[in-house]
C-alpha cells in the first residue's frame, strides 16, 4: 500500500565474509582478556588493619632457625673476645679484690661458656679457671659426660665393641699363659695408676686388656678396677692442682753410676680450694703419717740415630714439711718438693752419652683432710697436669749451649760430634730457628760423615717438629717452601 514501509524480513541478512571473520576475532580477544583478568592476584583492600609490610621489630632478616635451647647456643665471636679479655685481665690482676671480682664475673657468664673456659691453657690462671668451672657446674647442676667403656663392664645397654677377634677356647692359636702373664703386668700397671690418681689412664689400660682377652682369668679384677676408677673420676673435685718443674733442663753431676742431678729438680705443686667451704689439709703429722707426692715417670734415652730406650716407673716423695693448712674457697697453697735423681729408675743413665726425655705425671696423696666443721673428709688424690723435662749427660756444655745454641751447633758440626749436635738442637729457641735450618741443610751437607748427616736430619725434625723420616731432598724442598715462615 502507498505510504507504508516494507516489513523487516526474518531471514538472516547476508553479511560479507570479512565481517564474520572480524567478529570471530573480537570474540576470541575478549575471551582471552577475561581469562587473564581472572587469573591475576586479587588486590586486598586496605582497611587500616594488618598488611604484609608490617614486620615485628625483633625478627631476624635471615632464614636461620633459632635454637631450641637458647642457653646452649654457641658463643659468638664478640662473646668469646669479651670472655678472653676478662681472662687476660685476671692473669694481670695483682690485688685479691680485683681477682675475686673478675672471677665472679666469669662465673656469672654461665654454662654456655664452659667449653670455652675448659679450652683455656694458661698456667698463670689454671687454678682460677678450675674454680670458675667447678662453681658454674655446681650452681647450674651441670653433669659431666661419662667415659665410654666396654659393654660387659658397663652391665647396661651399652653396645659391645664391634668386630672383636674370637678368642674362644675352640679357636685358640696363641699361648694363653703368656697372654695371661702380660695381662697380669697390665693389671699391676693400672693399679699403680689408680693409686696415683690417674683414673682415666687406669681405666683405659683395664678396658684394653678386656678387649684383648674378654675371658681372661683376671676379668673380675679388671672389672672391679674399672668401676673404682669411674667412681673416683666422677667424685666431686674439692682441691685442684697444677705444677711446674724448675729447671726445665737437667744435667747429671758426673758420669758415675747413680749420680744425682747437678741441680735438683724442684717440683712446685700449687693447690687450690675449688669447693664452696673451707678445707684443712693434714700434710705431715710425724714419721709414717706424712703426705706423699707420687710420680709416674716415663724416662726415654735418645741418640742421634733415632734409637730410644724407654723405662717406666713410680717415684714416691714424702712430704715432711709443714703440718696443717686451712684453705678458704678460692685460696691457694704451694708445696715445693725436690727430686735429687732418677737412680731408682735407672742407676746407669748417668754413664750414657744420651739425652734423657722425662715425662712426669704427678699426684699428691694427702694424709688427711677436715671439712669446715672439723669432721674428717675423704679427699681423693690431687692429680696434676703432665710435665716434661730433659736430662743431659755431665760431659755436655749445657750452660754454654743454653746461652748460645747456634754456637753449640756450629762447634758440633766443625768437630763432627753427632750426638752433641743432636742434643744442642733441643735448646734452639724460636728466634734461632731460621738460622739453624740454614746451617743444618747447607751445601756442605754431602761432605759430612753418614753419622753427622743422620744427626743433622734428626736435629731438623727436633727443631721444626716434623719430618722425622725425611731425607735431605725432602727437607730442602720443605725448607724452600717454609723458610720465610720461621
Amino acid at each position: 500500500m502507498p505510504g507504508l514501509r516494507p516489513a523487516v524480513s526474518l531471514d538472516p541478512p547476508c553479511f560479507p565474509l570479512w565481517v564474520s571473520t572480524v567478529k570471530s576475532f573480537l570474540c576470541l580477544l575478549i575471551l582471552l582478556l577475561l581469562a587473564a583478568c581472572a587469573g591475576g592476584p586479587a588486590k586486598p583492600e586496605d582497611d587500616g588493619g594488618f598488611v604484609s609490610s608490617d614486620v615485628a621489630s625483633d625478627v631476624s632478616g635471615g632464614n636461620t632457625a633459632l635454637p631450641e635451647r637458647p642457653e646452649a647456643a654457641p658463643l659468638s665471636a664478640e662473646e668469646q673476645q669479651a670472655a678472653a679479655l676478662k681472662v687476660s685481665q685476671l692473669e694481670d690482676a695483682q690485688a685479691d679484690e680485683d681477682r675475686n671480682k673478675l672471677i665472679e664475673e666469669l662465673i656469672g657468664l654461665g654454662p654456655r661458656y664452659l667449653e670455652f673456659f675448659r679450652a683455656i691453657d694458661r698456667e698463670a690462671v689454671a687454678l682460677d679457671m678450675m674454680y670458675v668451672i667447678r662453681r658454674i657446674e655446681r650452681e647450674n647442676k651441670v653433669e659431666q659426660p661419662e667415659g665410654l667403656g666396654t659393654g660387659k663392664t658397663e652391665r647396661t645397654a651399652a653396645v659391645e665393641p664391634a668386630n672383636l677377634p674370637d678368642f674362644s677356647h675352640e679357636r685358640e692359636d696363641f699361648n694363653r699363659d703368656e697372654v695371661e702373664r702380660f695381662l697380669a703386668n697390665r693389671l699391676e700397671q693400672a693399679l699403680r695408676m689408680l693409686d696415683g690418681g690417674r683414673y682415666e689412664s687406669a681405666r683405659r689400660v683395664a678396658e684394653a686388656a678386656i678387649t684383648l682377652l674378654p675371658d681372661t682369668r683376671l676379668r673380675a679384677e679388671f672389672d672391679a678396677l674399672i668401676l673404682q676408677a669411674k667412681g673416683e673420676s666422677q667424685s666431686d673435685l674439692l682441691i685442684a692442682g697444677t705444677l711446674s718443674l724448675e729447671p726445665e733442663n737437667l744435667q747429671y753431676a758426673s758420669d758415675q753410676k747413680a749420680a744425682p742431678f747437678k741441680k735438683p729438680l724442684q717440683i712446685r705443686c700449687f693447690l687450690k680450694n675449688v669447693s664452696t667451704a673451707a678445707i684443712t689439709l693434714r700434710l705431715y703429722e710425724g714419721e709414717g703419717r706424712e703426705s706423699v707426692l707420687q710420680l709416674g715417670v716415663t724416662y726415654e734415652q735418645l741418640d742421634f740415630q733415632g734409637n730410644a730406650m724407654s723405662q717406666t716407673g713410680t717415684v714416691r716423695l714424702p712430704i715432711d714439711a709443714g703440718e696443717s693448712i686451712t684453705l678458704q674457697p678460692n685460696e691457694s697453697y704451694e708445696i715445693n718438693v725436690p727430686l735429687e735423681s732418677l737412680a731408682s729408675l735407672d742407676s746407669d743413665a748417668p754413664r750414657k752419652n744420651a739425652l734423657g726425655a722425662v715425662e712426669i705425671e704427678a699426684a699428691l696423696r694427702v694424709y688427711g683432710a677436715l671439712d669446715a666443721d672439723g669432721k674428717p673428709l675423704v679427699l681423693r688424690p690431687i692429680k696434676f697436669p703432665t710435665r716434661n723435662v730433659n736430662v743431659f749427660p755431665s760431659g755436655f756444655d749445657l750452660d754454654g749451649a743454653t746461652a748460645k745454641p747456634l754456637t753449640a751447633l756450629r762447634d758440633a758440626l766443625d768437630k763432627g760430634l753427632a750426638q752433641q749436635l743432636y742434643m744442642a738442637a733441643h735448646l734452639v729457641g724460636r728466634r734461632e730457628k731460621r738460622t739453624a735450618g740454614d746451617l743444618l741443610i747447607s751445601e756442605d751437607f754431602d761432605d759430612s760423615t753418614l753419622a753427622l748427616q743422620r744427626a743433622r736430619l734428626l736435629a731438623m725434625s727436633v727443631i721444626f717438629e716434623t719430618g722425622k723420616a725425611w731425607d735431605i731432598k725432602r727437607w730442602r724442598q720443605w725448607w724452600d717452601e717454609n723458610r720465610l715462615r720461621q
